[in-house]
């Protein structure tokens, strides 16, 4: 006989956390210090309340409710409450220019929205796209005199609910979430998540193959909430049963430390420039995290340094994924295989470690060249990346631009170069626009950068392509140094990684570098500024 014929969805992951690990504890740590503690069985109530409170405001099935929130309990409620009561999850970037919030609310056609006080006065920016909400549901104590819409506190919504919900059936193809890109070029764009892509992408995150997360592990990621679903963490955790623990408000890392330290947290996960500053507390204090069995990066490609740092100064070893919003987000994770595991660190780093990753089971990849043929891996050629699996965007929400994206096959392009390694690994070159053309020959930014951030001076680099008349184009390299850098310094440290022609023309010394408003460089800023225009 067949196997029985199960909707997946999100549902799932709630009753079996709540019936199987209902004694395991979610942590939050809020910006003044204090912690807060329950279990997910409370969990599983308060968003079984959320759920009635929602159907109080008359949000109903299918309707999109946004949150505008740091990482916390409540935010983690809503990840679960919102979804599984049929509705749809709005995960709101608070790093977005007002205008590009504010269109973000009305493209997804947002009914409400949960917001932490802090984020208020971003929504005050943004009356047009408020006044059609059915409610504003603050997390907190706030002043919400002259919103243009009806204001109620969280915690008021949920009283005197009840403790179960008797959700109607949600077919795994329903929408349970979006997300919209991060705007770097034009309007950021919406991608939709299923119940059943949430739910395969998070088997994947939690395999060895992902984050390898288990009942026995502590997680605690460094990722915001509202960014690409917190890298799946938070379903994935979930899902085995493992502890989380939430840090709440602005990033600092000495906080980040000391809850890793007391929490005794097994595996975390952030961008490359939160593990730089959390190595440069761990030096200036000599602390260690005995129990962070393995920290997972992406977001960009980690210096070479530091994941060397993090491996023989401290003895975790960071693993660097690969991924995008349009992929629920992650695609690849750099594990080593079985035949390295005898491997030297400086070898693993070198040959794994510094690799976007493994493609994760399920998740095809696929290499064109500029004429449209199919670039071989063979660890040397590029060619433009191209995706198709069951947790990969086919399109974008409503007629938002950039379709072209995707063909009739089912593919997806991503805009990344890559080069595919014989072993199967891909190495990602770069992004399709941070490419420098310079005699119609390509010079690869990123390895440029990771090159110039080995120099013990300099703690950040980006490099971009400027106008030249003769070549095109030309690298320039943008630094962050704790002294000045002269450009022969630079041509002397690069001197025999790279060729004469592609040494950089021009360095800039910056104070810091721009960033987007998922923390990544801001290339196009950069441009902007060195006459490179804005694309």
């Amino acid at each position: 006989m067949a196997p029985m014929d199960v909707e997946l969805n999100l549902g799932m992951f709630l009753r079996h956390a709540a019936r199987h690990a209902g004694d395991v504890e979610v942590v939050t740590r809020e910006p003044d210090g204090a912690v807060r503690r329950y279990t997910y069985a409370d969990l599983a109530r308060r968003a079984a309340q959320l759920m009635h409170g929602l159907d109080r405001l008359g949000i109903g099935a299918g309707d999109a409710v946004g949150t505008l929130a740091w990482n916390h309990d409540r935010h983690l409620e809503a990840y679960f409450g919102i979804p599984c009561s049929g509705r749809v999850l709005h995960t709101l970037n608070p790093r977005l220019s007002p205008d590009d919030l504010g269109y973000t609310i009305t493209k997804a056609a947002d009914r409400a929205v949960v917001v932490d006080p802090d984020f208020l006065p971003l929504l005050r920016a943004v009356p047009e796209a408020v006044s059609g909400l059915k409610a504003l549901i603050v997390t907190g104590a706030a002043d919400t005199a002259g919103l243009p819409c009806d204001v109620v506190g969280y915690d008021d919504l949920l009283a005197d609910q009840p403790e179960t919900y008797s959700a109607h059936p949600i077919p795994e193809r329903s929408p349970m979430g979006v997300c919209f890109t991060s705007g770097t070029t034009g309007r950021p764009k919406g991608v939709v998540y299923t119940h059943r892509s949430a739910v395969l992408h998070a088997m994947a995150i939690a395999s060895g193959a992902g984050a390898a997360v288990g009942p026995a592990d502590c997680v605690c990621v460094q990722v915001p909430m509202f960014h690409a679903n917190c890298f799946g963490m938070p379903h994935a955790a979930a899902m085995v049963g493992a502890k989380q623990v939430l840090n709440s408000g602005p990033f600092d890392p000495t906080a980040l430390v000391d809850l890793l330290a007391a929490e005794r947290v097994t595996v975390s996960a952030g961008v490359p420039t939160i593990w730089q500053l959390v190595a440069a507390d761990l030096r200036a204090r000599d602390v260690r995290l005995p129990d962070l069995r393995h920290v997972i990066t992406a977001g960009s490609q980690p210096p070479p340094s530091l994941i060397e740092a993090f491996w023989t100064e401290f003895g975790i070893p960071m693993i660097q994924a690969w991924g995008m919003t349009e992929a629920s987000p992650v695609a690849g994770v750099a594990w080593p295989k079985n035949h390295m595991r005898d491997w030297d660190s400086s070898k693993l780093t070198a040959r794994v470690r510094r690799q976007a990753g493994l493609p994760l089971a399920g998740v095809e990849v696929r290499l064109r060249a500029e004429d449209g043929s199919e670039v071989p891996w063979d660890g040397s050629l590029m060619g433009d990346v191209q995706l198709r699996g069951p947790w990969i965007a086919g399109g974008y929400l409503g007629s938002d631009s950039a379709t072209d994206q995707f063909d009739d096959e089912g593919w997806f392009t991503t805009g990344d170069v890559a080069i595919g390694s014989p072993d199967g690994y891909v190495v990602i070159a770069d992004r399709t626009k941070d490419l420098v053309k310079s005699g119609g020959e390509w010079i690869s930014s990123i390895d440029m950068e990771n090159a110039i951030a080995a120099m013990p001076e300099v703690s950040e680099a980006a490099v971009i392509g400027v106008p030249d008349e003769k070549w095109g184009e030309r690298p320039l390299a943008c630094v962050v140094a704790g002294r000045p850098v002269t450009l022969e310094e630079v041509h002397e440290h690069l001197d025999g990684t790279f060729a004469r022609w592609q040494l950089p023309d021009r360095v800039e010394l910056l104070d810091a570098l721009p960033r987007t408003s998922v923390g990544k460089i801001d290339k196009k800023a950069l441009r902007a500024r060195f006459g490179g225009g804005s694309a």
